[in-house]
């Protein structure tokens, strides 16, 4: 791992952590309060308060990054270009990608049912809050947490993931020097890449058990009469709706830890075939990207433990405006010189790059019902 990319993804971890004490330090009714002059309408402490501390914090680290958030957007000053071209410099510069706290609904209404005057802290600090959590949300709670995230792209290729669970209070790291979780100790422990390489347990991704859990997947579907994503979904072909539901391990996924449905952390005895960005946003599924670029096999460490496909459709369904699953003329995965890259002057081009969508499989690098349908679609493998 170079010396640049380390130091990126310390300073991700420094602003993580900093958002993270921070709200395990406040109250319920300071994480539920409305937050009317910052962000979208519906915006709360709990959103707006990590956000900004991430923002600032990779501010402060490079002035001359691009920070991309739901709630704001895009932070940094951007210049695109009209095509891709590796040797511009805008192709070169830091792009983050944070999505400061995924499953914010979901930590809403759980916090609802404390005291308002109750630290966050101590409320996930006891084990039976966690059993609680995963009895409303689903399990594991290492998966189905609520999180804060940040990747990093640069170069147009992918350097790393950092995932910090707000419940179990777990961070995970993917990079090209490991992927580790790891328990975070109480604040003042200086943690970095080294530390979490030296005091974190590997995560391993695991190859399909057998054929029948080849299809059995999670994804996004939303809420009944949310119109888009159930479509979107049986547009794409995979398997009719009586399939679907017979499939179908979780519905209402967080974003950026799904792609740990598909490591050692899920139970063995409920293996996941793959994983499904669902024509959502690029703050849901950015963070899988260094999964699949720095997983290897268990059997043999020259192969990817993961591959990944870019599903896209004839008439493609649209969210916002924004196209749900995009052909490769319009997608963010640009080819040059036989490479794949994330063309970031293209994304930067638009007016919140936060709202781009696309529809993207992740699964073992086995799955050959994944590999057979994606391949019989025309569907694209990405590799960076």
């Amino acid at each position: 791992m170079q010396g640049v990319e380390k130091s990126h993804l310390n300073a991700a971890i420094a602003a993580g952590l900093t958002a993270f004490y921070d709200l395990m330090h406040s109250t319920v009714e300071d994480a539920l309060k409305k937050i009317a002059a910052y962000g979208k309408k519906n915006t709360l402490g709990m959103d707006a308060g990590p956000e900004i501390i991430i923002c600032e914090g990779l501010a402060r680290y490079d002035a001359g990054s691009v920070v991309i958030t739901e709630e704001i957007g895009t932070r940094g000053t951007v210049a695109g270009n009209d095509t891709f071209r590796p040797n511009e410099p805008q192709t070169f510069r830091t792009v983050f990608i944070s999505d400061p706290m995924d499953r914010s609904n979901q930590l809403k209404a759980f916090l609802a049912g404390f005291p308002k005057e109750m630290i966050i802290a101590d409320i996930f600090s006891n084990p039976e809050n966690i059993r609680k959590w995963e009895a409303e949300f689903g399990s594991p709670a290492s998966i189905t947490g609520a999180v804060s995230a940040i990747s990093c792209v640069r170069r147009g290729v992918p350097i790393f993931s950092m995932i910090i669970n707000c419940i179990t209070q777990e961070m995970t790291v993917s990079c090209a020097a490991g992927i580790r979780i790891i328990k975070l100790p109480k604040e003042g422990q200086i943690i970095n890449l080294d530390y979490v390489l030296a005091h974190g347990k590997e995560l391993l991704f695991h190859n399909v058990d057998g054929r029948k859990c080849m299809r059995r997947f999670v994804t996004f579907l939303g809420d009944v009469g949310k119109i888009g994503y159930r479509e979107n979904f049986l547009d794409s072909g995979f398997m009719d709706e009586g399939q679907m539901n017979e499939n179908l391990h979780y519905n209402k996924p967080g974003g950026p830890s799904r792609a740990l449905y598909l490591s050692s952390v899920q139970p063995h005895q409920i293996p996941i075939g793959f994983v499904l960005a669902n024509g959502e946003k690029i703050g849901e599924w950015i963070h899988w990207l260094s999964f699949v670029q720095f997983a290897r096999s268990q059997h043999d460490d020259s192969q990817p433990a993961l591959i990944l496909y870019e599903v896209f459709q004839d008439r493609p369904w649209t969210k916002e405006g924004v196209l749900m699953a995009t052909p490769p003329n319009y997608s963010v995965f640009r080819e040059y010189g036989g490479k794949l890259y994330i063309d970031t002057s293209w994304l930067l081009r638009m007016p919140n790059p936060s709202k781009l969508r696309s529809t993207l499989i992740v699964a073992p690098f086995d799955n050959r019902w994944v590999v057979r349908f994606s391949s019989q679609s025309g569907y694209r493998p990405i590799r960076f």
